[in-house]
């Protein structure tokens, strides 16, 4: 399917909407506000809508237009609002997914981001001190449209926009989101101190479990925070902190001891943040990271989890935030705040540290530091005459990601008794969101145009795909090992001199293409045919257990995408059908028992698959001059709502 059928396929689809609202008026005033709601889907929008749920976006689809909007290929968050950024496809600036691969070795490297180590370092005793720092460069190409309204002095805020880490200089207010690490450099660690012997000896890796040894006067002596490696001394080892917890079991409450910090908590309490000083170099320099404590149980066990290190955004240990004072003058404003790629802690509820309560608790405590922060951003945007005001919000995602199987009867993971505890949560989320936009509505003047947006849509997460055991079984893919196992993955036992085609990512499939790959064996004038033959089979793939096709449509991504960085894209692009999605083992080469499997997992909902299926969502109270945008448009909106139009780089087109 070539981009021109892709394009009137989507149409019919969205076509049939019912609740479709166009004109070509274009909005007033020079102040815009954008609310990114990563994740809101527009069907179960316009179902809660309907029934009154969402009273306030349906006020504002009354004044403007409420739509379909169609995403990117592949519809990964990074991809999406890349788009949304440049104004382009991905082919534009350069990013296809989560992961991509380095065709010399063939290993995962990350999309967005790239980390250089400092090359000028001298010795002194055991100490490595650099003199030049080493720098994380952003991998997104291209120019952002708020550098375009610099350059005709609009004044701008982005807050949190996924694919911005380390933000691109700027000297508009932006500060980083989705993509930014934790102060180990991860995308998350957590902690958990536990009574239970059993539970203790879990392996949950990355992620750290401890037994909890508790004294006979009710004292955890044990505890330690493990910070970054101190990379400024030979053979450097992770900086431990030391910490204490004090237990009153009368009382159901706990201590925590740390630093000259005393943190008192009650059970089933989550702790505001904790700064905690690393050193490095004893009395020269150390590095600042955050903690939340969370005392989880207080009786049987105890249960103490300590989140994944955040950088502080009143002390930065790496750049979050343009101009630099712009972190900080939020915390000093609206207190600490979570900086981590993606805050609530998903993989505590799939490792079942977390119950589907703490994750709500934890999760829902995130949305509340971003409500403040926006309260903060909107007075602030509010008193001005003129400006551009986007704000990121990420508990729909999330929430959905993790909340989908709740109220999912058809989905292997469904528990009637979680159901009846939590099922409401996932409406909630709309309607915390809704309460957000109800507060926009009542207090911009009718001047101000206002626009949500949302990167894709939702479908359930039910079956585990695995392309890897697939590209073996038909003879693309070669060991150097007989048969496939758990024990098995590509980047160990991959025989690159036999091997055609390999999967690597979330929904990318490369050929093994000579004078590309490090081992390359199919030959250029080869490689077009083998795209082909590869495509077609892909699409004839059908679940035993179901009947279903399990791809409804593999992309070719040459014939797609602008050809300015393609050839960092994957050669095929799977557009996985509902309820289907690649497992995470199968991302980074794994292998797995079966090809096909039930997903057993609270992350349960998902958009990693064909764009058709995860339509993204348009609200705004102006119309539009089209019956079906793209997200890439609305860059290009943006700019010429503040008079610029005609920047060459941007592929997208105005909706006023």
């Amino acid at each position: 399917m070539r981009r021109r059928e892709f394009i009137r396929n989507t149409g019919m689809v969205l076509a049939a909407t019912p609740f479709m609202n166009f004109a070509s008026a274009g909005p007033g005033s020079k102040k815009m506000i954008v609310l990114g709601m990563d994740g809101m889907d527009p069907m179960i929008t316009y179902r809660l809508m309907q029934q009154g749920q969402m009273p306030n976006m349906k006020k504002l689809a009354q004044r403007g237009t409420f739509t379909m909007m169609r995403t990117t290929i592949p519809p990964h968050s990074p991809v999406a609002w890349g788009s949304f950024i440049t104004g382009s496809d991905p082919g534009t600036f350069g990013i296809f997914d989560w992961v991509h691969r380095d065709p010399s070795n063939y290993f995962p490297i990350p999309s967005w981001a790239e980390t250089f180590p400092s090359e000028w370092i001298v010795k002194l005793g055991k100490y490595k001190i650099p003199l030049k720092s080493g720098k994380v460069v952003l991998k997104r190409e291209g120019k952002a449209f708020w550098d375009y309204l610099e350059e005709r002095d609009v004044d701008a805020t982005i807050f949190k926009i996924p694919n911005n880490y380390p933000p691109s200089e700027s000297n508009q207010r932006t500060i980083s989101g989705m993509g930014t690490p934790d102060i180990m450099g991860t995308y998350g660690i957590y902690t958990l101190f536990t009574s239970d012997e059993e539970e203790s000896e879990k392996d949950i890796s990355p992620n750290n479990m401890y037994y909890a040894y508790i004294n006979d006067d009710h004292v955890m002596e044990n505890g330690i925070i493990e910070g970054p490696k101190n990379d400024l001394v030979e053979d450097g080892e992770n900086v431990e902190i030391p910490f204490r917890v004090y237990l009153d079991y009368q009382h159901k409450t706990a201590r925590i001891d740390v630093q000259g910090k005393e943190i008192l908590l009650s059970e089933k309490q989550l702790s505001g943040w904790v700064e905690i000083k690393f050193p490095l170099i004893k009395n020269i320099t150390s590095v600042t990271g955050m903690v939340r404590f969370y005392l989880m149980e207080m009786g049987k066990k105890f249960r103490l989890y300590v989140s994944p290190i955040h950088i502080s955004p009143r002390d930065p240990a790496l750049s979050i935030s343009t101009p630099s004072s712009y972190s900080k003058e939020l915390a000093e404003h609206c207190g600490l705040f979570h900086t981590i790629n993606l805050p609530a802690d998903t993989k505590a509820l799939s490792q079942g540290t977390f119950s589907m309560e703490n994750y709500i608790v934890q999760s829902l405590s995130v949305f509340e530091e971003s409500k403040k922060i926006f309260k903060y951003e909107f007075d602030r945007f509010l008193q001005k005459k003129s400006g551009f005001l986007f704000f990121y919000f990420s508990a729909l995602d999330q929430g959905q990601h993790m909340c989908w199987a709740l109220n999912d009867r058809n989905h292997p993971f469904y528990k009637p008794e979680a159901q009846k505890k939590y099922g409401y949560i996932h409406h909630e989320l709309y309607r915390m969101h809704d309460r957000i936009l109800g507060d926009v509505l009542r207090r911009c003047p009718e001047d101000v145009s206002i626009l949500v947006v949302s990167d894709h849509g939702f479908n359930p997460y039910r079956r585990q795909v695995n392309i890897n055991n697939w590209l073996y079984q038909e003879g693309y893919q070669k060991l150097t090992v007989d048969g496939i196992s758990e024990d098995v993955d590509l980047l160990g036992y991959g025989d690159w001199n036999n091997t055609k085609a390999y999967f690597m990512g979330l929904n990318g499939l490369y050929l093994n293409l000579k004078g590309r790959e490090a081992q390359g064996i199919v030959k250029p004038e080869e490689r077009r045919k083998l795209l082909e033959e590869i495509k077609a089979k892909l699409e004839m793939i059908r679940d035993p257990q179901t009947g279903q096709q399990v791809i409804s449509q593999a992309y070719i991504s040459e014939d797609y995408f602008s050809k300015d960085f393609i050839d960092r894209a994957p050669d095929i692009i799977m557009g996985f059908n509902k309820g289907y999605r690649c497992g995470d083992g199968a991302a980074l080469g794994g292998f797995s028992k079966e090809m096909l499997s039930d997903n057993l997992d609270w992350w349960s909902g998902d958009h990693l698959i064909d764009p058709v299926l995860v339509p993204a969502s348009f609200v705004s109270n102006f119309k539009i001059n089209t019956k079906i945008p793209h997200i890439r448009d609305i860059a290009p909106t943006i700019l010429k709502y503040f008079g610029i139009e005609k920047v060459p780089t941007v592929r997208g087109r105005s909706l006023i």
